[in-house]
C-alpha cells in the first residue's frame, strides 16, 4: 500500500500520466532496464513477435536511436537486455547539446516498419542540457518509434514552475527513468522507472510460481521489478514526500 501511494506521488510531482505504470528499482540503471525491456517487448509485439515465449533468436532486429551525449548507463541497459550496441544509432548533438529535430527525422524518415526505441534526455550529467520534448516526441512518435526518457535528475524539473519548461511534453513519451537518491536524497538504492503502457511493462517482468500467491487486484511488486528478493525501498521515498510535500520539494530542486 505504501509503495501504490508512493509511485502516484511521484507521477504526480513529476507530471506523468496517471494511468502510468511505475517500478521502484535499485537505481535509474536499473529503471532502464525495466522502460527498456517494456519497451523491447511492445515494438516487437507490434510485429506479431511474443518476446517472452520466442526470445530475441530470430525476432526482428531493434533500431535505438540517440544523441552521442547519452548517458553510459543507457548502453549498459542495451548490453543488458541482449540488444547490442551495434544496433544503436548515435546522433550527433547539436551546439546546445541537443538531439537536433531535424537529424532525429532524417534518421527515422522511411524506416517506420522497423521496431524502434529513441531515447532522449532531461538533464545532460555533463551539461544540464535538455532535450526538447515538445518537438523531438512527436517525430519519433509519428515514425512509430517508442520514446524513452533519461531523467536521472533532470525529469525533477517538473516538481517546480520556474524549471518546468524544460520538460514540457515529456509526458508525451512512453517510459521514463528517474533517481530518488539524488533529488529526493533518499538512501541507495532507490531509482524510479514509469511506463506508459503498463500491460507492456507487467507483460515484460511478471512471473508465476506454484509456492506463491498471486491476487488480480492487489499489487505485486514480482509484476513490475526485475527484482524477486528486495527491500521496502517505498519507505523512505514515502517518507520523504510525506514530510517534503509538494513545496518543500519544489524548494530543493529550485535551491539546488
Amino acid at each position: 500500500m505504501v509503495e501504490e501511494v508512493a509511485g502516484k506521488w511521484l507521477k504526480e510531482i513529476l507530471r506523468l500520466p496517471s494511468h502510468a505504470s511505475f517500478a521502484l528499482v535499485t537505481g535509474c540503471q536499473m529503471a532502464h532496464v525495466t522502460c527498456l525491456a517494456a519497451a523491447r517487448h511492445a515494438v516487437l509485439a507490434k510485429r506479431g513477435w511474443d518476446l517472452e515465449k520466442q526470445g530475441l533468436y530470430g525476432a526482428p532486429p531493434i533500431r535505438i536511436v540517440t544523441s552521442d551525449k547519452r548517458h553510459e548507463t543507457f548502453d549498459r541497459a542495451v548490453r543488458l537486455l541482449g540488444l547490442g550496441l551495434a544496433q544503436v544509432e548515435y546522433v550527433p548533438a547539436n551546439s546546445d547539446g541537443q538531439l537536433p529535430a531535424d537529424a532525429l527525422e532524417q534518421t527515422l524518415k522511411g524506416r517506420s516498419t522497423e521496431p524502434t526505441i529513441v531515447l532522449l534526455q532531461a538533464g545532460d550529467v555533463n551539461t544540464g542540457k535538455y532535450d526538447s520534448f515538445e518537438t523531438l516526441v512527436p517525430i519519433a512518435k509519428h515514425h512509430g518509434a517508442w520514446v524513452h526518457v533519461d531523467g536521472a535528475f533532470g525529469l525533477w524539473a517538473a516538481a517546480c514552475e520556474r524549471y518546468r519548461q524544460l520538460v514540457k511534453g515529456v509526458e508525451e513519451a512512453d517510459s521514463w527513468a528517474t533517481d530518488g537518491h539524488k533529488w529526493l536524497n533518499v538512501p541507495y538504492d532507490c531509482g524510479y522507472a514509469f511506463v506508459a503502457d503498463a500491460e507492456a511493462h507487467r507483460s515484460s517482468m511478471t512471473s508465476r510460481a506454484a509456492y506463491l500467491n498471486h491476487d488480480g487486484d492487489a499489487r505485486d511488486q514480482l509484476d513490475w521489478t526485475p527484482e524477486w528478493s528486495r527491500r521496502a525501498r517505498a519507505f523512505p521515498t514515502y517518507a520523504a514526500l510525506r514530510q517534503l510535500g509538494r513545496s518543500g520539494v519544489q524548494d530543493l530542486v529550485e535551491r539546488c
